[in-house]
């Protein structure tokens, strides 16, 4: 009895999903989350920072999740795993800004030196800071898109 080749049985898992979206996304998906991310670690040297570059992070996903289905996307972002993303982001995000005030409120100094201005590492905590509301705003523009698209909403 003859196998079926691997790319027969994805073509059948995809039929229901359109073709030029497929075609479109496929070779764009990678640049996007590039660039989301891209955003996200320049966001305190250019306009953008985590908002913008989640945003942009979230939309790749949702978009690969329309070309692809969900089930493609949740093989490699189960629910599980944007729940921890989500809830470690939002943990250091408190952590941070917690010791940022208490230390800020003694007069001292938060220990990350600036550098030199103009560079990657030169904000201080604010590029740890944009990473994590990135991830948050990330997981959860795919946890709405997500919710509403099973029909939960």
């Amino acid at each position: 009895m003859a196998k079926k080749c691997k790319l027969h049985r994805d073509a059948k898992a995809l039929k229901g999903y359109p073709l030029i979206l497929r075609a479109i996304v496929g070779p764009l998906a990678p640049f996007i989350m590039v660039y989301g991310t891209y955003i996200l670690f320049n966001g305190h040297l250019s306009p953008g920072g985590g908002f913008s570059g989640g945003t942009i992070l979230g939309t790749g996903l949702v978009l690969c999740s329309l070309a692809y289905g969900p089930e493609k996307v949740n093989k490699f972002f189960t629910s599980r795993v944007l729940m921890v993303t989500c809830c470690a982001a939002l943990a250091f995000y408190s952590l941070i800004k917690v010791w940022s005030f208490m230390v800020g409120a003694t007069g001292g100094t938060t220990g990350i030196p600036l550098g030199t201005p103009g560079n990657i590492l030169s904000g201080g905590l604010i590029l740890p800071l944009n990473i994590s509301i990135g991830l948050v705003v990330a997981v959860t523009i795919y946890n709405f898109y997500a919710l509403f698209s099973e029909g939960e909403v």
